[in-house]
This record gives structure tokens, C-alpha cells and sequence, in this order.
């Protein structure tokens, strides 16, 4: 049987990032926290995003914001009620 491994990042930038690039988050409440935790299903591509992300790489700027605020969203409404987005 083999496993999924799962990248997880606190960090809505990243998220956002990551998202815009094209990977999909879904999003939990932190355990023992009230703070939103986003997991990506780890590939090698995830990879090259996140040392993309690290190395100051660019995206269009509206595009980010845009998805960020709906991170906001979905992440205040998984802290709240618990529930995985």
C-alpha cells in the first residue's frame, strides 16, 4: 500500500502562492490551534513551486490577491466550524 505524502504550510502566502501555480490546498484547522493549515499533495512539481516561492519568484499580482482573499475566506470558516475545505 502506499501513502500520499502531504506538504503543510500555516503560511496563507504560500498558499496562495502554490494555488495560483496551479496545486490544490485543502484546508484544516491546526491541531490545538485556531489557526488554518493548508495541505498540498506533495509532488516534485509541488516542489519546484515551493523553491520557486523560497527564491522570490513572481506571480501576476491581482491574480494572487484574488486568491488569497478566498483563502482568507475558506480558512476563517475552517477555523470556525472545524471542517475541511
Amino acid at each position: 500500500m502506499t501513502s500520499t505524502r502531504v506538504f503543510r504550510t500555516e503560511s496563507i502566502d504560500l498558499a496562495a502562492f502554490l494555488t495560483s501555480a496551479g496545486h490544490e490546498s485543502t484546508i484544516r484547522r491546526a491541531p490545538d490551534s485556531l489557526r488554518a493549515l493548508f495541505e498540498f499533495t506533495e509532488t516534485g512539481a509541488l516542489h519546484q513551486a515551493i523553491v520557486s516561492y523560497e527564491s522570490g519568484a513572481q506571480q501576476p499580482a491581482k491574480r494572487l490577491l484574488n486568491i488569497r482573499s478566498r483563502l482568507y475566506r475558506l480558512a476563517s470558516q475552517a477555523v470556525r466550524g472545524g471542517e475541511c475545505l
